[in-house]
């Protein structure tokens, strides 16, 4: 089952007011995707917070109810990405001297012409080829 996705709808900012002092820290730039973890969380993590530092930084565990609703002054913070299929992605490493690989291959030619002429370029293709192969 695929979780969905959030993208984050604005630039994310810190606002501290520390003994007057404010200061404004972007955290994370508008378009951030956030997926959820094996539990079907979203931790949201910023500024360099770990466990052995938790001070330095922040972090939120969210659920998928949470991160819908979201908002800032009734504004919606994140957009829902709907899951999609996976897709299978083959990669082949390619020898070095591909040109001496044996496999099949097909070549297609795309021609405008008329029934009679397409079936006299069959004819020379199919002569040449076979002599070629």
């Amino acid at each position: 089952m695929k979780t969905p996705k959030f993208i984050l709808k604005e630039d994310w900012y810190l606002e501290t007011d520390i003994l007057g002092i404010k200061n404004k820290t972007l955290i994370f730039t508008k378009g951030q995707e956030f997926k959820s973890n094996t539990e079907g969380t979203y931790e949201i993590t910023y500024g360099g917070w770990s466990e052995n530092t938790p001070n330095v930084g922040g972090r939120m565990i969210l659920s998928e109810e949470d991160m819908r609703l979201a908002n800032n002054e009734g504004t919606l913070l994140f957009d829902y990405l709907e899951p999609k299929e996976d897709i299978e992605i083959i990669v082949e490493q390619i020898p070095d001297n591909d040109d001496e690989l044996v496999r099949r291959w097909r070549i297609q030619l795309d021609v405008t012409t008329t029934r009679k002429k397409l079936k006299e370029i069959e004819k020379i293709v199919n002569e040449k080829v076979k002599e070629i192969l």
